[in-house]
């Protein structure tokens, strides 16, 4: 039964909070924000019932069911490729160097590589297991609270800024502010702003902070030294690790300031420069990790007559699709899935596949090639591929 229409004596919020707010996940802005990231629990595999049983579900029975595997499908799983294991692997080894460092600028990790290759998903997947880690090995860390100068202090090992395009240094002050939740009085400046910043990352237990989408920031040859001073007076006062992410910062005023052989920076100097780039297959190697990024992806459909396989048999057309890029292949997987269960194949092949329209980047480009081998292969396993289809063995 719907509830009464508002009037004056009931309270304005009839439903409480929280009742409207979209299921999904949105990128976090504040610290509050990036705990629910940490505790939000994906939807739930659905149990695949005996194919009678499930068409023996009535109108409603059908339609839960139905609604719990599309959000299944829809977060589906994040792969922790080798890609991913490997630059998680240099973060954790750069921030054990950084610890107990004397004062003075850490060494910090820059993240490069083309638009939506999962370069956020990467970074926030390793600040996900290193503030988990924290949690399991020092709770009473995330216990413990007090008030200072009329504000809350809690322990905050990490921050996560998003930057808006174009960006100026105080803007990134004021996301850092905003993010941990430091108050500042209106007109203040971008030094103030940062001195605040900085007194709350030392007391809050700043470990990790990520700048996801660097290259919004205005790193023109122009303003490139006036962001890099602003940087560097962060990292020169604070101990913890930064990574910043983006695409081409290495030819950006990140990196790069002025003319001639004086161009590159003090942040340079201070930086290590990762790069992630979409899948090859040009060795055997290679291409058991691409066909294990797949077989994750299809091990995690649930659908009623799809035969387990037929993905991975796909391998070399999935490569072609969508050009190696890890996002492109989960979207394109994301939407047969919806698709196989809209129309009730319940099933994803070559067929569906080809109906199903993805990002422009990848399309074009197998609009383009879609009659070439992916790369071709080294002389030593020539003799050893497999059909022109795949038929692909995982090692």
């Amino acid at each position: 039964m719907l509830p009464p229409n508002p009037s004056d004596d009931q309270p304005e919020e009839a439903f409480g909070p929280g009742d409207f707010r979209h299921p999904g996940l949105s990128e976090p802005r504040t610290k509050e924000e990036w705990r629910e990231y940490l505790d939000y629990v994906l939807p739930p595999r659905p149990a695949l019932l005996p194919l009678a049983v499930y068409e023996q579900l009535n109108a409603e029975e059908r339609h839960l069911h139905n609604a719990a595997r599309a959000a299944h499908h829809s977060a589906l799983v994040i792969v922790r490729t080798s890609q991913m294991q490997t630059i998680h692997h240099q973060i954790r080894r750069r921030m054990m160097t950084n610890a107990f460092q004397p004062a003075g600028a850490r060494r910090s990790i820059v993240l490069d590589g083309p638009a939506t290759l999962g370069k956020s998903t990467l970074v926030k997947t390793f600040a996900y297991d290193f503030e988990h880690g924290l949690r399991r090995n020092h709770p009473d860390r995330f216990e413990k609270r007090y008030v200072l100068d009329g504000r809350l202090i809690d322990y905050t090992p990490v921050v996560y800024i998003n930057i808006p395009s174009q960006a100026t240094p105080k803007d990134l002050s004021i996301a850092l502010a905003q993010y941990l939740a430091q108050p500042y009085r209106s007109g203040a400046t971008k030094s103030d702003i940062t001195r605040l910043v900085l007194e709350n990352m030392r007391r809050v237990g700043v470990e990790l902070v990520i700048i996801d989408d660097a290259h919004f920031m205005d790193l023109s040859l122009k303003e490139g030294k006036v962001v890099n001073d602003h940087l560097k007076h962060i990292a020169n006062h604070t101990a913890a690790t930064f990574i910043y992410t983006g695409v081409d910062l290495k030819h950006s005023g990140l990196f790069l300031e002025g003319t001639g052989d004086s161009r590159a920076t003090q942040t340079a100097g201070r930086n290590t420069l990762l790069h992630i780039t979409p899948y090859r297959v040009r060795t055997r190697e290679e291409k058991a990790d691409w066909v294990s990024v797949i077989t994750a992806m299809e091990e995690a459909l649930v659908l009623y007559k799809h035969q387990p396989g037929t993905l991975v048999s796909e391998w070399k057309y999935l490569y072609r699709r969508t050009g190696g890029n890890i996002s492109s292949l989960a979207e394109l997987i994301r939407e047969a899935a919806a698709d196989a269960l809209l129309t009730g194949a319940e099933r994803i092949d070559r067929t569906l596949l080809d109906t199903i329209v993805i990002n422009e980047h990848a399309q074009s480009t197998y609009d383009a090639m879609w009659h070439e081998e992916p790369l071709p292969p080294s002389p030593e396993q020539r003799h050893n591929l497999e059909d022109e289809d795949g038929q692909a063995a995982a090692g």
